[in-house]
């Protein structure tokens, strides 16, 4: 399977959705409903920090990095059955070097605590720092 990956670009957010909401862990929280708001979701993609990834004529993952205003990952999302061949990897480095580029050191995420995604976050050099006011794990890494 032939991977390519683009910088994200609003005329994507249709795509992002799709993606986002094709999960089976780390389903939408009432309190993130406001970032995938058009408006919202619209200024974090101008940011220019993310990348979608596409096999033929179908999108399978998406990440963005963003300053809210600390650098953090928005969102880092593979559909389900194209999960474990190195998309969320590859997403995470651009993301990476995309914040290195801009002198940043460390960067952060918050995921659900038990998921795969906490699992796969830590094999990635990612750390556990506590726990957010929403219950979800706070994650960071060093650039």
């Amino acid at each position: 399977m032939k991977i390519t990956y683009l910088r994200l670009e609003p005329h994507h957010l249709k795509d992002l959705y799709e993606i986002r909401f094709s999960v089976t862990e780390n389903l939408l929280h009432a309190h993130q409903i406001k970032y995938l708001q058009r408006k919202q979701a619209v200024e974090d993609i101008r940011q220019g920090g993310g990348w979608i990834c596409k096999s033929g004529n179908e999108y399978l993952g998406y990440g963005f990095g963003i300053f809210a205003p600390e650098p953090l990952i928005g969102g880092l999302f593979v559909k389900p059955e194209f999960q474990r061949n190195g998309i969320g990897r590859n997403l995470i480095e651009k993301i990476t070097n995309w914040f290195a580029e801009k002198d940043i050191h460390s960067i952060m995420l918050t995921t659900d605590k038990g998921s795969n995604a906490e699992f796969f976050y830590k094999k990635n050099g990612w750390y556990a720092d506590g726990m957010d006011e929403y219950g979800q794990l706070i994650m960071r890494r060093e650039v």
